[in-house]
């Protein structure tokens, strides 16, 4: 018996150095082939604000720390592309020198109600002020506030844990419902932007029950939502222990990139994704915790996203869906242009989007805004599933004639966004040359940063908000 353990003690022993020498080896040929690490993929020096309910002093200090991290690691020989160089096309600072990275809020002046907006993974509160404009012109107080670490640095990331995006939904909820407190007949939206989404999941299935004193949402719309990553990301920690050999700093990170996007970061850290799969399982387990009455109970939410999204994985959103019970939730899902059908990936190419609907086991409305029947750039339908019968909507949407499909990150993004819009120098981006010349993927300059169809969105939120 003992030689029997004995040999499988060594078994397992030998299992693990030969996994140790792959980890080692995977780590030492990425630290020789990536980029070399810029002053911005490290930690800063500052220390974040902390939230306060007062909004105004918040906002101020923010602005400081912000631009003292700018500053610190400023750069003027980087190039016309380089977010950390004042003067280039992808400086976050608009023409006024105000940087949009920071936090911000809208005050109309006849105040109905409030929402609060949270942004995604590795974002900032710039990519939610379009539709923060939206809210604000009808007439709602508008919250978006910064994630810690985000909007700085890349290199800030490092830091980041999972709670960093559940605290920024109470504290935000806090602040809103403190400036709506005397409004009668107030309504309080909650919307999230990719890991927003997940943040807002987590804060109405275990923060609320925590704390009797926060606000529930009347509704709750969420834009590409992030319910599922990477498997990958559940093992990342190995790789942050590797990369603690000296000479693999560098194995720290997923993606070194250049940093040519003013709002968003393009390098991107493991611990980033980890962190974010903790939220997303931590908001789970909050749903399998709750009742049928409390999942019953749940506000109403409100989903636009794109069929197709790189970021994201697409079952587990649906997944989500089909354990939520309110009557009122609604799905709405964008179809790629099936014009470019010859071009797409063979899973793509043959998806039954018929079939497809009807597989979707879920307790509230489908809506599939598609030209799958007509592969024409100005015939789009929608296809209404109720989870019995589909039903077709003519409408007089149509395709931008040169876009294939939407993009996870284009979904909240105005086509006349100043970043990002489709005639800004980000969003208009078409650079060609030759293969492997350039030090990232291609797929990165492509990827449509707009959404040409958010103004049918904002229509729609329209009848939601003011029925």
């Amino acid at each position: 018996m003992k030689k029997k353990l004995l040999i499988i003690f060594k078994i397992i022993a030998l299992v693990i150095f030969i996994l140790f020498i792959i980890e080692v080896l995977r780590a030492y040929f990425y630290c020789k082939n990536s980029a070399n690490l810029e002053p911005w993929h490290y930690r800063s020096k500052f220390k974040e604000p902390e939230y306060s309910l007062n909004i105004d002093k918040y906002l101020k200090e923010e602005n400081e720390f912000l631009n003292k991290v700018y500053y610190s690691v400023e750069t003027t020989t980087k190039g016309v592309y380089c977010r950390y160089s004042y003067n280039s096309v992808s400086s976050p600072f608009s023409k006024e020198g105000i940087n949009l990275n920071t936090s911000f809020q809208m005050i109309p002046k006849n105040i109905k109600g409030g929402v609060l907006l949270l942004h995604g993974l590795t974002d900032s509160p710039a990519m939610m002020r379009d539709l923060g404009k939206f809210f604000y012109e009808k007439g709602y107080y508008v919250l978006c506030l910064r994630y810690k670490y985000h909007g700085t640095v890349p290199g800030e990331l490092l830091n980041l844990t999972w709670k960093d995006f559940t605290n920024s939904a109470i504290w935000g909820s806090k602040i809103i419902k403190e400036k709506i407190k005397n409004i009668p007949n107030n309504k309080f939206y909650m919307v999230g932007f990719s890991t927003g989404a997940a943040a807002s999941l987590e804060y109405i299935t275990q923060e609320v029950k925590k704390d009797k004193n926060l606000p529930i949402p009347n509704g709750i719309f969420w834009f590409s939502p992030a319910m599922g990553v990477s498997p990958a990301a559940k093992i990342g920690f190995l790789d942050l222990w590797t990369s603690k050999i000296p000479g693999f700093e560098k194995f720290k990170w997923l993606d070194i990139y250049p940093e040519y996007d003013p709002s968003k970061y393009n390098s991107f850290p493991k611990n980033a994704g980890i962190e974010v799969d903790k939220l997303i399982t931590h908001a789970n387990a909050g749903m399998k915790n709750l009742n049928e009455k409390e999942i019953l109970n749940l506000p109403p939410i409100y989903s636009y996203n794109s069929l197709v999204d790189a970021t994201v994985i697409e079952k587990d959103l649906y997944e989500v869906f089909s354990k939520l019970k309110n009557p009122n939730n609604e799905l709405t899902i964008f179809d790629a242009n099936r014009k470019y059908e010859y071009f797409f990936n063979n899973g793509l190419k043959r998806t039954d989007i018929n079939e497809k609907i009807k597989k979707f086991k879920l307790n509230s409305r489908v809506n599939l805004i598609t030209n799958y029947k007509s592969k024409a750039d100005d015939k789009i339908e929608i296809l209404h599933f109720d989870g019995k019968n589909i039903t077709y909507e003519n409408t007089d949407l149509k395709w931008n004639p040169f876009v294939f499909s939407l993009s996870h990150v284009a979904l909240p993004i105005s086509i006349d966004n100043y970043f990002y819009g489709d005639h800004s120098i980000l969003g208009s981006l078409e650079v060609k040359g030759e293969n492997n010349t350039l030090s990232m993927s291609s797929n990165l300059l492509y990827r449509l940063r707009y959404n040409p169809f958010l103004y049918f969105i904002e229509e729609d939120i329209s009848k939601k908000i003011e029925s």
